[in-house]
């Protein structure tokens, strides 16, 4: 099949949208006559089937298969720094947005250099899709390799309580902006907080989590978070509201006026000194945070924490928590900080347009790949 797009070879393997942002097929190469020829959605679904790269469920058949994929590129589709030319309508709460109101060239230069050294960035990757990316910070090195705390989002099923991602390689992004291969050390689903352990890495510089801060009402807190694609370290700056309980089903999170993206779940809440207050998350309304009492809590008395190892399979694809033990030395049926019928699940921000609907994302998109009317 042939478009009257006009693209060059940057814009081949790119998707190629109908005015109401679906997804249509992927653009092949030019041809002579100045036209595209791309390969239609069907032939593409067919393959993906066949080399098992996607699944039909059998309650949702081909068609739910089509309309799964048709809902994912939408979200995939639209990059986070996409602004149509109607003006002031963007995505929102995608894994590379950038901090609104940006203020790391603002901070104290012994804060930014000692942030710069303990922070990275991370994501995990089902092949070559990038399935999740975060920020993360150094708790501990020796002689040979380094350990970082970070979210659990990096590798769950988003939604769920007690479900990973099996099957996720993870990388890690390096203050040298070298990336390096990061193994999923063990977890903690219930706070969704997990520790990436990488090898090879002699200098970097751990944050200090032992000492005890004390999160007061209105401290003034800094949030640092990390883009993996190019590594940019970002700054937000606010203060703790105390006595606000998080919309997440975590009841030891801490709220702070910190205004942040999917980039910076894991990345540090620092005061203005530099010290640590605690680990950030992500929410539409607000910016929940793990303090620093139960994440010391927690690496202490290295209870409830999941090792990569002894997890089990469900399916082949995921691994859930397995049975903890009790401390009268029976066994519970969760880890032992975790409560039946009790889990956070963790949910994140979907993807969407503030200001624009798809079709008109779509139609944008058709504008600026220099095309016209979409042909056989």
């Amino acid at each position: 099949m042939l478009s009257t797009c006009q693209i060059d070879k940057a814009g081949i393997g790119g998707p190629l949208l109908d005015f109401n942002g679906n997804f249509v097929g992927m653009n092949c190469s030019r041809t002579e006559r100045k036209k595209t020829a791309y390969l239609q959605r069907d032939l593409i679904l067919q393959c993906l089937v066949n080399y098992g790269i996607v699944k039909v469920r059998v309650e949702e058949g081909v068609d739910g298969v089509r309309e799964r994929i048709r809902r994912e590129m939408q979200e995939l589709c639209a990059p986070c720094y996409f602004y149509p030319r109607g003006g002031g309508r963007r995505m929102i709460n995608c894994l590379e947005a950038e901090f609104d109101g940006d203020i790391w060239s603002e901070l104290d230069k012994d804060i930014a250099s000692k942030m710069s050294r303990s922070v990275v960035s991370l994501a995990s990757f089902a092949g070559p899709a990038k399935f999740f990316a975060c920020t993360g910070v150094f708790i501990k090195c020796n002689s040979c390799s380094a350990t970082i705390l970070t979210s659990a989002s990096l590798v769950r099923v988003s939604g769920e309580a007690l479900m990973i991602n099996d099957k996720l390689r993870i990388e890690v992004c390096l203050p040298n902006k070298f990336r390096v291969v990061g193994i999923l050390s063990c977890y903690n689903l219930n706070y969704n907080v997990a520790l990436v352990d990488i090898m090879g890495y002699w200098s970097p510089r751990v944050i200090e989590i032992c000492q005890q801060m004390p999160v007061t009402s209105c401290m003034n807190v800094i949030s640092v978070g990390c883009l993996f694609e190019h590594r940019k370290l970002m700054a937000a700056k606010g203060e703790v509201l105390i006595g606000k309980q998080s919309e997440l089903d975590c009841q030891e999170l801490c709220i702070s006026t910190c205004k942040i993206t999917k980039a910076g779940i894991g990345g540090p809440l620092i005061d203005i000194t530099g010290n640590f207050v605690g680990i950030n998350f992500n929410h539409e309304e607000e910016t929940p945070f793990l303090p620093i009492d139960v994440i010391q809590r927690l690496l202490d008395f290295d209870k409830g924490w999941t090792t990569a190892a002894d997890t089990c399979a469900e399916g082949g694809e995921n691994r859930r928590l397995l049975p903890g033990p009790c401390p009268n030395g029976g066994t519970a049926k969760y880890t032992d900080t975790v409560v039946e019928g009790c889990e956070n699940r963790w949910p994140l921000p979907k993807p969407r347009v503030l200001g624009a609907t798809l079709a008109e994302l779509g139609l944008e998109l058709i504008n600026r790949s220099h095309g016209s009317d979409v042909e056989d």
